[in-house]
């Protein structure tokens, strides 16, 4: 069949072949005859599908690579054979009485093009001579179409094996294992597939000198094992460093190993820079590198460039990661060893209040002491009936006031011990209100007699936080606001329960905050109380500690006087 009938339209093939003498048939995927030219419905009648003579029809030579073609039908081979199919058959057109036909078909926009020449009288005249001369070129066609099927099947096993040894290699990569492991497997797939007797992989050091990192052998005991390799030394190695390019040799002797057989050096080059080598030798001096073989180890060579390319970036990305999580320990240390010099530099400033707090309730127990003893005193004395009642009265009121100014002690000390206290580890639940009111209780210096507290509480659930580091916090905040009222005010602590989270205001009828400053006060180092005075890390480290419960401050000018601290916290 001329090889141009190919490239012709259905419709085309048609009309040539409309009044032929060759009979034409054009059969679509069901298998139904979509068109008989005039000769075919001469023997075959009006038939509408081709299964319908298919039984009429053997071969009787078939152009088909089979040890028994002659169990198969020429229509169902024509069916199922994708490519061009030619083959000589009978037809049975009576008992005794056949026809012979040549058959030719392909396929076409999903038809198969079914050609058939009556050669019945052509054969039934042809000398023996005529016989064997055909039969001799059949049998040549047949040779030259069976090499060509063979070296397509070459073709196609080679093409096989480089697929399986590429996807071999891109799934270690894409599973992510480790590059040495990637690359060692590798070199031993490449050199399984390709039946060599060595090969290694090197790490480019330097430009004098490679390191083998890993290789593979067919035979151990023959397997001379080299850690190092150098250009100067090895001409082949030299040239496809310098070139970067693979280098071939043929039978020479090798400098490093001492080898004779033909070998191979593959670059790795990732962005122009060369990251090692593939190296290989074959098991005899008599086998060659082909070109699909270079080919197909450049081929792995690209991918381990990207691979290691790509290990290189993860491991600085994990040097990267632990000097940030260094760097990040030591700047919470240095964030916790802030929070505690900011909170003892809070109990600074509340030592001469607190102690003036203690001094009290010690002077009334003192004041007391003198009349308990006086009281003792007059009892030892033999008193009537009225004055030892009226002595034990005495006695039983000043133990009250005692008791009363003891327990008022006690608990400056224990806010300020819980106050003091850097416990970090200590995240459990807690009652807000009971830290506000024990930070008031350790400012009341600053609170007594010119600023009223105001106290408007709402039903709030206890939540998971570290108590003393709020409390710092609350410390911060209400000495600032009684530090902005100059003579008398008030402050007003009010808290809310919004379902998931907890809400604090603290109010104060101060001189309030600078417009400018409000989105500064935050700020690390930011201080209007002057040289000297403050430190400005204050509310920097109240923001923090907020943050670190994953809540919110904010700061806001009231309407008429004053500012307003607002604090929200998650629940849990």
């Amino acid at each position: 069949m001329p090889e141009s009938l190919k490239n012709l339209s259905i419709e085309s093939i048609i009309n040539l072949y409309k009044n032929s003498e060759e009979l034409l048939l054009v059969v679509n995927a069901e298998k139904n005859l979509i068109f008989l030219n005039n000769s075919a419905k001469n023997l075959f009648g009006d038939i509408k599908k081709i299964t319908e003579i298919e039984h009429f029809f053997s071969f009787n030579v078939c152009i088909l690579d089979r040890d028994k073609f002659f169990d198969y039908n020429p229509i169902h081979e024509i069916i199922n054979f994708d490519t061009f199919f030619s083959a000589e058959t009978l037809f049975q057109l009576d008992s005794n009485l056949y026809r012979n036909l040549n058959i030719r078909s392909f396929g076409a926009q999903n038809k198969k093009i079914i050609i058939l020449s009556d050669v019945t009288e052509k054969i039934q005249n042809i000398s023996l001579k005529s016989l064997i001369t055909e039969n001799e070129k059949t049998i040549e066609n047949l040779q030259k179409e069976n090499k060509e099927f063979s070296e397509l099947k070459e073709k196609a096993q080679t093409l096989a094996i480089r697929t399986g040894l590429i996807n071999k290699v891109s799934n270690k990569i894409r599973d992510g294992l480790d590059i040495e492991e990637i690359i060692q497997t590798a070199v031993e797939e490449i050199s399984k597939t390709l039946d060599v007797g060595q090969g290694f992989y090197a790490e480019v050091l330097n430009n004098k000198e490679l390191t083998v990192k890993h290789s593979w052998a067919a035979e151990k005991k023959e397997y001379k094992k080299v850690n190092k390799i150098y250009p100067d030394e090895d001409a082949l190695l030299k040239k496809s460093l310098e070139n970067k390019v693979s280098s071939t040799s043929t039978v020479i002797i090798d400098n490093n190993t001492g080898d004779s057989r033909p070998k191979l050096i593959t670059p790795i080059i990732y962005n122009n820079e060369i990251l090692g080598i593939l190296s290989f030798l074959h098991s005899t001096s008599k086998k060659h590198w082909h070109k699909e073989e270079i080919t197909l180890i450049e081929g792995i060579a690209a991918q381990l460039a990207s691979a290691i390319n790509q290990a290189k970036l993860f491991n600085e990305l994990e040097e990267q990661k632990l000097d940030l999580e260094k760097a990040l320990l030591e700047l919470k240390q240095t964030q916790s060893q802030l929070i505690q010099s900011e909170k003892m530099a809070s109990l600074g400033q509340l030592v001469a209040g607190v102690a003036h707090e203690i001094n009290t309730p010690i002077g009334s127990i003192k004041c007391n002491n003198d009349i308990f003893i006086k009281c003792i005193q007059k009892i030892q004395t033999a008193p009537t009936q009225a004055e030892l009642k009226n002595y034990s009265e005495i006695l039983d009121d000043t133990l009250k006031v005692n008791a009363e100014a003891i327990k008022r002690i006690n608990s400056i000390v224990k806010a300020l011990k819980n106050f003091a206290r850097l416990d970090e580890a200590e995240y459990k639940e807690t009652d807000i209100h009971e830290g506000i009111k024990s930070t008031l209780m350790l400012i009341n210096h600053e609170i007594k007699g010119r600023v009223q507290i105001i106290e408007e509480f709402g039903n709030l659930p206890f939540i998971n936080c570290y108590p003393n580091q709020l409390n710092q916090v609350f410390m911060n905040i209400l000495i600032n606001a009684c530090q902005s009222i100059n003579k008398n005010g008030a402050i007003k602590i009010k808290t809310e329960n919004l379902s998931n989270k907890i809400k604090i205001l603290i109010s104060d009828t101060g001189k309030g905050i600078p417009e400018k400053n409000l989105e500064r006060i935050f700020d690390p180092g930011f201080t209007t109380k002057g040289v000297g005075v403050g430190t400005g890390l204050g509310l920097s480290i109240c923001y923090q500690i907020i943050q670190k419960h994953k809540g919110t401050i904010k700061a806001e000018n009231n309407p008429d006087q004053g500012s307003t601290f607002i604090i929200e916290l998650p629940v849990k």
